[in-house]
């Protein structure tokens, strides 16, 4: 999706579960990389300009913000999943729910609907979660059982990666660009020819915009790119 991108990646879920003194390790990581041992030869330079997290527990709960504030002030633009606690409204889930500042990511279906699983809004701080959505069922993604097998899986988690990918565009496109101008441009312009879910969450009808279900729509990477070239 952006061409000439580089990824790295920081463990923060040992198990099945992602305990918080490892998300905490990889927050601090992400904003100041180190070798494998997670303390030598530190290199802030080789900060991400985008880091997408596909993890989530509870809502309403703020206890990583000063790692998405420690990111923002190192113009590392954070993404995340919204959480798959659909399809009651209400649900979104944290950090995604971050007043901190972040992107969050609903999952639409293939055909163009939200996924059931899809965490909904209003956040716990009345707040509107997700900001987007992207696809995020049966999504044909790297699988841990070979170097080189594949599997399809569904879930938030498979629908922020393709944000963090937009984003990351962006940046290729204009490497100064902020979160507040990512935002908008993501916002502005989504698609909204998706198929509204007949839920009200939070008083809002999701076949307007934006909403408690969909965001602002599904994210779209070409007008979005096009929007930041007329504009540079």
């Amino acid at each position: 999706m952006a061409p000439g991108a580089k990824w790295q990646a920081c463990k923060g879920c040992a198990t099945s579960s992602c305990s918080n003194a490892d998300l905490l390790a990889c927050g601090q990581w992400v904003t100041c990389p180190t070798l494998t041992d997670g303390v030598s030869a530190p290199n802030c330079a080789l900060a991400p300009h985008v880091v997408s997290n596909s993890w989530a527990g509870g809502s309403g709960d703020p206890w990583y913000d000063d790692v998405i504030r420690a990111w923002h002030a190192a113009s590392i633009i954070p993404v995340f999943a919204n959480g798959n606690a659909g399809s009651a409204c209400n649900t979104a889930q944290s950090p995604a729910d971050s007043q901190a500042r972040v992107i969050a990511v609903g999952a639409t279906t293939n055909a163009n609907g939200l996924a059931a699983f899809s965490s909904r809004g209003p956040s716990a701080f009345g707040s509107l979660k997700p900001d987007v959505s992207a696809p995020g069922q049966d999504v044909v993604s790297a699988f841990n059982s070979a170097d080189n097998a594949y599997a399809a899986m569904s879930g938030t988690s498979m629908a922020c990666p393709h944000v963090a990918g937009v984003v990351a565009l962006l940046k290729g496109i204009r490497p100064d660009i902020t979160f507040v101008e990512v935002e908008a441009l993501l916002f502005a312009e989504a698609d909204h020819n998706v198929t509204p879910t007949n839920q009200d969450c939070g008083g809002l009808a999701d076949s307007e915009y934006p909403n408690h279900s969909f965001g602002y729509g599904k994210v779209n990477a070409l007008r979005s790119a096009r929007a930041l070239i007329h504009a540079h």
